[in-house]
């Protein structure tokens, strides 16, 4: 389930500070600095550079100067030479209003610079990526880089755009992080699932150990990455509802040519609300989904616009969103470029999916589907997932099989598991369990039952996930089992039992060396916990 990224990011940036033009510097240096500001805005840092760099020379100590060169170091990376230079431009203003935006700007720089400091840096062999992390955060940068790197060729192709780098990716320890560096709350992130985001041109994303299972964190950074590549490409003009659906639609292009897949019970909560009438209205996703009010609203408000825009490429083609896109970034309303890009009216456009809609339902012949499930949030410790099971009676038999499973009681345990299995055979939380008590029991074709429908019914599960691939490599099923695996750790790579499992099926000698120090790390790391 991937985040929405914090949306007024992608609408053209505002500089309400800039100065009446007697009070920038004279002549062709003051259209220059507005020049600079305003390719900001448009995320054109590249223009940016080359028209603020000789002012600087000439103006060091100019107020709207500073301000230009801060903002141009902050989108570049360089938190704390953009917070020296926006202080020093307020010093030179003292008359400066509490509520201009460069006081704020002050305060994120170095709220950013203070949350990043001690964060390790990591390049691509060809700098074309730039990865950021804390130390425990280390084992997350090989699987990032390769997905990076496969998405840059992908959406390169499919957006006709390549960000001209490098590419900045960071990776923070909690959701409390990510507040610190965004104007999101912790509150809103943790209401949403709100836990990455595409801002100032870097991906910033937190890291899955932050939850309790994880969470599709490689596919979610290469949806911020999708968002990225559109902000520069409609020069930072589309609107929220745009850059959603666009980055939806592509976030999993990294693995393939593959069309858009949501998962089971976003499907069902597109048809349930297209059935009742409860459709959210592009326009409400205005400032951010993260103001959504739940993370249910979130995922129906994800499914809508990334259908959206899959019908729309299935009617016209990758070649009529790019050129959607264009018309966009000229500056056309995104519902007018669409529009004129089909052909068609917008009303036509949106009654055409809407129908769409109608016979994705049908094709779920009425059946109630998967609930969804919450990202759960953890900030020390373990944590407990069986609260999250709906029926109370299954519940108790879980907690109870958990109090047997710790004191050392695995068949104990597994009985107490089967009992809320039949009360609940489709509850991912409970077959996770059992699955892990079948497989410590000797019984891989008994976890493999268990877990296999689960897997269509929860992909981003992460226990099933892992659970599911030892299973089958037990079986004697390699390929198969690396797939499960692989999608475990693009989901929670802190587990390192996948890891473990992994580096005896391997036979590529730099992947199984990869997956053994993991599995040692992880496991060394786990116990120390």
């Amino acid at each position: 389930m991937n985040r929405a990224p914090l949306v007024a990011l992608f609408g053209l940036l505002m500089l309400p500070w800039v100065s009446p033009a007697q009070a920038m510097p004279p002549g062709i240096d003051g259209l220059r600095t507005r020049k600079a500001l305003d390719a900001i805005g448009r995320l054109d840092l590249e223009r940016a550079t080359a028209e603020i760099t000789p002012v600087q020379k000439a103006y060091p100590n100019d107020i709207d100067v500073l301000s230009a060169q801060a903002l141009l170091e902050f989108h570049r990376g360089d938190y704390a030479a953009a917070t020296t230079h926006m202080n020093q431009a307020l010093a030179l203003g003292p008359d400066i209003s509490a509520d201009d935006d460069r006081r704020s700007y002050a305060r994120i720089f170095a709220a950013t610079a203070e949350a990043t400091k001690d964060l390790r840096e990591t390049r691509s062999e060809d700098g074309r990526f730039v990865v950021r992390f804390g130390g425990d955060d280390e084992i997350l940068v090989p699987y990032a880089l390769d997905a990076l790197r496969k998405a840059d060729t992908a959406l390169t192709e499919a957006l006709g755009y390549r960000h001209p780098g490098p590419i900045r990716l960071e990776i923070y320890p909690s959701t409390r992080t990510l507040a610190e560096v965004s104007s999101l709350t912790v509150e809103e992130i943790e209401r949403t699932g709100t836990i990455a985001l595409c801002k100032w041109d870097r991906l910033m994303v937190t890291s899955p150990r932050a939850l309790l299972h994880g969470y599709p964190w490689v596919d979610t950074l290469d949806h911020e990455f999708v968002h990225l590549v559109l902000a520069r490409s409609s020069s930072n003009r589309a609107p929220v509802w745009l850059q959603e659906g666009v980055a939806k639609f592509l976030e999993r292009r990294w693995r393939g040519p593959e069309a858009l897949k949501l998962d089971p019970s976003s499907e069902q909560l597109l048809a349930k609300a297209q059935e009742e009438g409860g459709l959210i209205p592009f326009d409400k996703l205005h400032p951010s989904i993260a103001m959504l009010p739940s993370q249910e609203d979130a995922a129906l408000a994800f499914a809508q616009v990334a259908t959206f825009i899959e019908h729309f490429v299935k009617r016209f083609g990758e070649g009529g969103l790019r050129n959607a896109i264009e018309k966009v970034a000229a500056g056309q309303d995104a519902r007018d470029a669409m529009a004129n890009a089909a052909g068609e009216t917008w009303n036509d456009l949106e009654g055409s999916w809407k129908r769409a809609i109608a016979s994705r339902k049908a094709a779920t012949d009425g059946k109630a589907g998967p609930r969804h499930l919450d990202l759960q949030f953890q900030d020390e410790g373990l944590g407990d997932d069986a609260s999250a099971i709906p029926r109370k009676d299954a519940r108790r038999f879980v907690r109870l099989g958990d109090l047997l499973w710790t004191h050392g009681h695995p068949k104990g345990a597994s009985r107490e598991y089967e009992r809320a299995h039949r009360l609940l055979p489709e509850e991912p939380i409970i077959a996770s369990r059992l699955g892990r008590a079948a497989l410590e029991g000797g019984d891989p074709a008994l976890a493999s039952r268990v877990l296999a429908p689960l897997r269509d019914l929860y992909p981003n599960y992460a226990p099933v996930r892992g659970l599911l691939g030892r299973a089958l490599s037990e079986l004697g099923k390699p390929a198969e089992a690396r797939v499960e695996l692989m999608e475990s750790l693009w989901l929670n790579p802190f587990d390192p039992a996948p890891h473990c499992t992994l580096a005896r099926l391997l036979k590529d000698p730099e992947l199984h060396r990869r997956e053994s120090i993991a599995c040692q790390a992880l496991g060394a790391y786990n116990a120390g916990r």
